[in-house]
């Protein structure tokens, strides 16, 4: 209580004046204008947002804390598992720091007294036990560094090799982009989302393990020396700022979520510009192009800088309240022994010696800055959460997704009044032929090309197929490759291994000249069909590239195969890939366009010797003769399958 009247004697002397009146009062207003400017800026600002917040995207919520803890038992699996180790002396290093600090508060404050009594002797000693400590201090302070970036690269690695491992299951990979519409960047979310999510993670655990476990024992060996009352001051003052802070704090966990997909539909202008630059080239469409990368540059700028200008209110009340109040309330602590209750039985116990006074004071102060500090962590680190929170609904939405792909479910807008919906399906049956009973070509948005196919090919039978663009020949492909959804009627076909797809640009992946011929094999896989690199020479003379080893230096020659070969070279490499797996069916989409009439018969002729059926789609009339059937869509939804009389 009377510590309380003298606190109350010292505001009332501060305001005596009617400057500082005038002061106190504009400070206050200040402070009451600004909760009520961000209240209402809230209320506004965030309006136009309710739609993600629907999803309570970035709020610290039980339904957050449901998220994590999915997500969390995906990158630390067990008890026993390396990062709980690692979890386990994280938290063991927390607690020696804790003590190392409390330790060294008091040879702080027995350094000081011997430099005021003038004991040139003990200051030596309190100066080499100084000495001493530092070396674990420092030890400890590394070793927490290190072990938060190791846990952050460990959690990332876990994370993606979990998150790859249902990407790339079957046709996840495909399905996310093509099918479904909720994830607009799954690159995103695989690379930087859960690179950011896991040092958030990592960082969090020290952030809040930390101070609460200095807030035990700072506050018990504080207790000790001042009594409950000085803690107890300290920590209600946070609380209540702590409370303040999390009334005006804006949806930092929003904000981030949002940055982050603004930043993946800045990444994806930048690939379109690199994977149609050919295109936008002849259309000169530099400029417009520009204009669209600008555009959405600056949203992310904009959206930066509203972040930018909230964390900058949010700092200068954080300041206000975790420093500056928080520094006057720890002087009226550090003053308990002197002015409390009880500073008669304190004084006397210390006598005239001011020397043991000052080492209390330097002491106590230091456990109370250390004390404070950690509160101020703690009510701070609620921010931290509120991005970890956004971090964590990207992924957790991006699981749930390449869980629902994984069991066939995928959302996606229908074309209103179509006739097919998702949960329409047809069926595949195992055959050594191919044949459609009844199946529609229908995209997977529910657009209808044909009404109902129903064709049969069997070994032996070659198949020409024509029609328009837009027709759906590419698309009975997609099906035929269970790409598509099979919306209704039936697919007879055999295994994938006996099918083999050619487009017209075909995938050359970064490796060796190796890699182009047997992909997807390995050279472990090439080694047990007992295959060998004479064998590769040999499918390389069909289709005229045999030249092309010797000036590449050999099959294990490493290069960027895309930007070294010419488009025929490409198509005839394919083709060799083609030879090399050998299937029953093989699918040609267009994929001699860049290659010589005279070099495509002679090709198309060894395929067919060797007992390769051929599907092949083609505006060439030239091809007509390698096949003995037309599959014909005259592009309005009707089609006719007829045998070549001549």
């Amino acid at each position: 209580m009377k510590l309380a009247n003298h606190l109350l004697n010292v505001i009332k002397a501060m305001v005596a004046s009617r400057e500082r009146k005038a002061a106190t009062v504009g400070a206050i207003l200040a402070i009451l204008y600004g909760l009520h400017w961000f209240q209402n800026r809230n209320a506004s600002k965030y309006a136009g947002v309710q739609k993600a917040k629907r999803t309570d995207r970035g709020s610290v919520n039980m339904k957050f804390f449901s998220q994590l803890w999915t997500l969390v038992k995906v990158v630390v699996p067990s008890l026993r598992s390396k990062e709980s180790l690692l979890l386990a002396l994280l938290s063991i290093l927390l607690v020696a720091r804790t003590m190392l600090s409390i330790s060294i508060s008091s040879v702080n404050g027995g350094v000081v007294k011997a430099i005021v009594t003038r004991d040139f002797n003990s200051f030596l000693k309190k100066i080499t036990s100084l000495a001493m400590f530092a070396v674990p201090s420092s030890l400890v302070n590394s070793a927490l560094d290190f072990l938060n970036h190791k846990l952050a690269i460990i959690f990332r690695t876990r994370m993606t090799r979990y998150m790859n491992e249902k990407y790339l299951k079957g046709l996840v990979y495909y399905q996310i982009s093509n099918l479904d519409s909720r994830i607009s960047n799954p690159d995103q979310r695989l690379t930087q989302d859960i690179d950011k999510w896991a040092t958030c993670l990592s960082n969090l655990y020290s952030n809040i393990t930390k101070p609460i476990l200095d807030i035990i024992l700072f506050s018990k060996k504080l207790a000790d020396l001042v009594g409950w009352e000085g803690p107890s001051v300290i920590i209600g003052w946070y609380f209540l700022s702590g409370t303040v802070i999390r009334y005006i704090s804006p949806p930092f966990g929003l904000l981030t979520a949002q940055e982050q997909q603004n930043e993946g539909l800045y990444r994806a202008c930048q690939s379109d510009l690199v994977n149609h630059a050919e295109e936008i080239a002849f259309y000169r469409g530099n400029d417009w192009e520009k204009d669209r990368i600008n555009k959405t540059l600056m949203v992310i700028v904009r959206h930066i800088n509203t972040i930018l200008s909230k964390r900058f209110f949010m700092g200068t009340f954080d300041s206000m309240l975790v420093k500056y109040g928080a520094t006057m309330v720890a002087y009226a602590v550090l003053g308990l022994p002197v002015f409390g209750p009880n500073k008669s039985k304190y004084i006397s116990s210390k006598g005239v010696n001011t020397g043991n006074i000052t080492r209390d004071y330097i002491r106590n102060s230091s456990l109370l800055i250390n004390l404070a500090k950690a509160i101020g962590r703690l009510v701070v680190s609620y921010k931290d959460l509120q991005s970890l929170s956004g971090y964590t609904s990207l992924l957790f939405e991006a699981k749930s997704v390449l869980e629902d792909l994984e069991q066939g479910k995928y959302k996606r807008t229908m074309i209103e009044g179509s006739m097919f919906n998702s949960s329409n399906r047809g069926k595949y049956e195992p055959s050594d032929k191919i044949a459609f009973e009844d199946v529609p070509i229908v995209s997977p948005n529910g657009d209808i090309l044909v009404q109902n196919l129903s064709f049969t090919i069997e070994s032996g039978t070659h198949t020409f197929i024509q029609g328009p663009n837009g027709c759906g020949k590419s698309s009975l492909f997609r099906i035929l490759g269970e790409l598509w959804p099979l919306f209704a009627g039936t697919v007879h076909k055999p295994p994938m291994e006996d099918m083999f797809y050619i487009p017209q640009r075909p995938y050359l992946p970064h490796g060796t000249l190796r890699d182009q011929i047997i992909y997807p094999h390995s050279l472990e896989k090439m080694a047990s069909l007992k295959i060998s690199d004479k064998d590769l020479e040999e499918l390389m003379k069909v289709v005229k590239l045999d030249d092309l080893v010797d000036k590449r230096g050999g099959f294990d020659q490493i290069e960027d195969w895309n930007d070294t070969l010419s488009g025929g070279q490409k198509q005839r490499i394919a083709m060799c890939r083609l030879l090399y797996h050998k299937p029953k069916f093989a699918i040609l989409d267009e994929c001699t366009s860049a290659v010589s009439i005279e070099a495509e018969g002679a090709i198309y002729q060894h395929f067919k010797d060797e007992g390769i059926t051929l599907i092949t789609v083609s505006h060439r009339e030239s091809l007509m003769k390698y096949h003995n059937h037309v599959l014909k869509m005259d592009g309005e939804g009707g089609w006719k399958f007829y045998k070549i009389l001549s």
